[in-house]
């Protein structure tokens, strides 16, 4: 009987063992499985490096399309741990929330709040043959630039000039030559230069650059008296933070150009480029520059003279130039500061009707006041056509019709009965706009002046 219960117990001991082993197999069977899937849903093992954007070592095709990566929750990105800090998951995690956010904000959406990363495109030295092509891939690329334009190459290129203009581009000041050895002799020189060029500009388009960039930068050329009455003529000197090196020599190719343009760390960058005779690889590396800021969140914009101005300090290369006297700076820089003036708007009475022109919407001109024809019709609720051939505009207001023919200086009513009354008056095309004095065209459109008065806060015209 004790055999018997001896036997019992063993058979029993070694079946439980059995039972032991087998579940122990299979939870080790299972345990593996989950650890292999693991793995194939984590294929980046500890130590494996996750690419961080930097400026100028960007593959092409990265700054190009930064896209942000997908993001699978349930997989862990390791990274390579930073010094002093261990690699886990959490850190691996982190990791990949960083490259993420690197590449968002890189396409300007890591931070609505935060202010816009903006890239100034400048261009020095023209206009010249090689401007129309630049100007043809901003404007396939809708970007806006600012042109610094030399007054003898304006002068030159008109057509030109009043293109940048239409554009919606903004046009500084370059000097008249880029000769250096006249314009650093002295300051009275380089002020003789920058009045040149603004006339020539201003007569193209009616306006006066207040943007001045000095050939070759201000950097070993302004001493302090160039800054101190520039700036108390009311201009605004603006050098660079990023030259893309297109004029360090002859022939700098495309490539060169683009990988010396990039600057994609800082928030503003104000980029210099040549669209002068010769830089035809410059203006073949546009798109590309342009593609890759876009690429990279920048948003494009235009100087003005108001912005905060990027300005090389003055070197001690740069000699102190003799100052020019009291006198001549009373009658050349105090006065100039009065031509970018906030000045007073224009106020048009005409019958029950009124309209505001504002400072730089209206000029004067030997006493009269000078308008733009379009501006002050449409405003008053009449209609403007225009004839490109003949280089005239045509009023429809108040039941007539005048026409404004700037080839021949001259204003024709056209009656009820077809009748034509001509009389001759200044009409002028500026860019792309006619501009007449005030007085000859209400009285052609039958508005005879009551009143002309000014006052502190304004300007007044008042017409039947």
């Amino acid at each position: 009987m004790k055999g018997s219960n001896k036997s019992l117990i063993r058979r029993n001991a070694v079946r439980g063992l059995i039972a032991m082993a087998v579940m122990l197999c299979a939870l080790t069977g299972w345990a593996g499985a989950q650890s292999l899937n693991e793995r194939k849903a984590n294929p980046l093992q500890a130590g494996a490096a996750v690419p961080v954007l930097s400026k100028n070592n960007l593959p092409a095709d990265v700054m190009q399309d930064l896209s942000a990566p997908a993001v699978n929750p349930a997989a862990a990105v390791t990274a390579a741990p930073r010094a002093g800090q261990a690699s886990d998951t959490g850190s691996a995690i982190a990791a990949q929330r960083d490259v993420a956010a690197e590449v968002q904000k890189a396409k300007g959406k890591a931070d609505p709040k935060a202010d816009p990363k903006t890239v100034y495109l400048t261009f020095d030295d023209g206009p010249s043959n090689v401007t129309p092509e630049v100007l043809e891939v901003l404007r396939d690329e809708g970007v806006k630039a600012t042109f610094f334009v030399l007054g003898q190459q304006a002068k030159s290129h008109p057509e030109l000039i009043n293109a940048i203009w239409e554009q919606g581009h903004a046009i500084g000041n370059h000097t008249y030559n880029h000769n250096y050895h006249d314009l650093y002799s002295g300051f009275t020189e380089f002020w003789k230069q920058i009045k040149q060029t603004e006339e020539a500009v201003r007569e193209i388009t009616g306006i006066r650059p207040r943007l001045v960039r000095a050939p070759g930068g201000t950097y070993g050329h302004f001493d302090a008296t160039y800054f101190e009455l520039l700036k108390e003529a009311g201009y605004t000197v603006m050098d660079w933070n990023v030259d893309s090196g297109d004029s360090r020599r002859k022939g700098v190719p495309a490539a060169e150009i683009i990988r010396e343009s990039l600057s994609l760390q800082a928030s503003r960058v104000i980029l210099l480029l040549h669209d002068g005779a010769g830089h035809a690889e410059s203006a073949k590396a546009l798109p590309q520059i342009i593609a890759r800021y876009k690429a990279a969140g920048y948003r494009f914009g235009v100087l003005d003279a108001a912005q905060e101005p990027v300005q090389f300090r003055v070197s001690a290369s740069a000699a102190a130039r003799i100052k020019p006297s009291d006198a001549w700076i009373a009658s050349n820089i105090t006065p100039n500061a009065g031509l970018f003036g906030p000045g007073k708007p224009l106020i048009l009475e005409v019958g029950k009707q009124e309209v505001k022109l504002d400072p730089g919407e209206y000029r004067i001109r030997k006493g009269q006041y000078v308008v733009p024809l379009r501006a002050v019709i449409e405003r008053l609720g009449g209609r403007v056509g225009w004839d490109t051939v003949n280089r005239s505009g045509s009023v429809w207001w108040n039941g007539r019709e005048v026409s404004a023919d700037a080839g021949n200086k001259r204003l024709t009513l056209i009656s009820g009965d077809g009748t034509l009354v001509t009389r001759e008056s200044d009409v002028e095309l500026i860019g792309s706009a006619l501009w007449l004095p005030l007085r000859d065209l209400l009285e052609e459109s039958g508005h005879p002046l009551l009143e002309v008065k000014v006052t502190a806060e304004e300007r007044r015209v008042k017409a039947l």
